[in-house]
């Protein structure tokens, strides 16, 4: 009886999963201010990955970008974080550090890990552990205004290749024109990106290292240049915003900008835009690019993080990679598909942009996110900005500065 009545259950179990078929797995895929711009290109790589993988839906949540990390502390609080989520390297270390991102060395196979440009998916390594994909890239370019470069005695034809010749640029410009060359990044802590691009390494295992005379010597001489009035004040209370906002009025030679951002010029300006040619970022002697990252990483406590690490090496794929690329100027993480034409040759009427993607797709060997990331990231980088910041406006030498700053870090790390 005892065998006649298991016999039975599992018959109607059997039947019963039959008919059911298999289980169905709904993941949430977060992105970032995405929408209303990207949402046919988004909804389309849905349709074909649940086309491709029956039984996996996915739920697109798009996230507003002053408040992603936010939503998923909390959403990580509740115990309904999403499956896969965009973020660029800062968040990602913050959120590893607070233990909220899965690990994701065990789940890549070491074909998927060669995908990636090995710098850029090594910008979402936090402590030597793998917490993202890297997704997509907007290394910088110098866009220049031609009509003021003529004013200054300059050739459109010969945009600077080097660091140092970006700066004697700007000051051509400057003594010539009165207009400013540039708005440099060096302010906040984008001076430690400057520092690794010009070869000058920031930490040494665990001690800050970035007060040797080689680095005083970096500060110094953007110190000097601001003391001589070659960049505005603006430049260390504005960064980036105040440099495009001039540039687009036409008072500024040059703009170190992502391609992408080339359009706001267009939007805003188009006699500007119009006389606008564009450069390659010059390179320091470290022969790296401070580029920028998006990445796609798995909250800790997904409940399907196979399905999840499946989802993101898909969204990351190649063919992904270069459509999502055909409709916005970014470039792709993934190898295989920067070597597509598309980031070679120039349509026959190339605009701006599209001589920004191509000198781009050069130097995407040299592209990674520069990010500096330790712990106590809130209190040391604040330290970091203000010892500068004393140093930019006289309150302390560009030595006591950073000597004051590793001080402080040493004691903290």
């Amino acid at each position: 009886m005892r065998r006649g009545l298991g016999m039975g259950v599992a018959v109607f179990l059997l039947v019963a999963s039959v008919r059911a078929g298999p289980m169905e797995v709904t993941l949430e895929f977060w992105t970032i201010s995405l929408r209303p711009f990207f949402t046919d290109y988004i909804t389309e790589l849905l349709r074909t990955h649940e086309l491709q993988n029956p039984g996996v839906r996915v739920r697109w949540v798009d996230q507003p970008v002053g408040a992603v990390v936010q939503k998923l502390l909390g959403s990580l609080a509740a115990g309904t974080p999403p499956d896969v989520v965009n973020l660029n390297v800062p968040m990602a270390a913050e959120l590893a550090q607070q233990g909220g991102l899965l690990p994701l060395g065990a789940l890549l196979r070491s074909e998927d890990r060669n995908r990636y440009f090995e710098g850029m998916l090594r910008s979402f390594e936090i402590g030597g552990t793998l917490y993202g994909l890297p997704w997509y890239v907007a290394p910088p370019v110098v866009a220049y205004n031609t009509e003021i470069w003529k004013r200054a005695g300059l050739d459109p034809d010969r945009p600077p290749r080097t660091a140092e010749e970006l700066i004697a640029y700007a000051r051509q410009i400057k003594d010539r024109t009165g207009l400013y060359g540039f708005m440099p990044n060096v302010d906040g802590t984008n001076l430690l990106q400057r520092f690794q691009e010009a070869g000058l390494p920031v930490l040494r295992g665990r001690q800050a290292v970035f007060n040797s005379p080689r680095h005083v010597a970096e500060l110094a001489k953007w110190v000097r240049l601001f003391r001589e009035d070659y960049f505005p004040e603006e430049t260390l209370r504005r960064g980036y915003l105040g440099a495009t906002e001039r540039y687009t009025a036409g008072q500024l030679g040059m703009l170190i900008t992502g391609p992408q951002f080339l359009l706001r010029v267009r939007h805003d300006n188009r006699s500007v835009y119009d006389r606008t040619r564009v450069g390659p970022y010059p390179l320091g002697r470290g022969r790296v690019i401070h580029a920028p990252l998006m990445g796609l990483a798995i909250p800790r406590t997904s409940r399907h993080p196979q399905e999840a690490m499946r989802f993101a090496l898909y969204v990351t794929e190649d063919r992904n990679q270069l459509a999502f690329c055909r409709i916005v100027t970014i470039l792709p993480t993934a190898k295989a598909a920067a070597r597509d034409p598309f980031f070679a040759r120039l349509p026959t009427h190339p605009t701006a942009e599209d001589h920004a993607r191509v000198l781009d797709a050069r130097q995407l060997p040299l592209a990674r996110d520069l990010t500096v990331v330790v712990s106590h990231q809130g209190e040391l980088m604040k330290a970091f900005r203000d010892n500068v910041e004393a140093a930019f406006f006289g309150r302390k030498t560009p030595k006591e500065a950073l000597d004051d700053a590793v001080r402080f870090w040493n004691a903290r790390l």
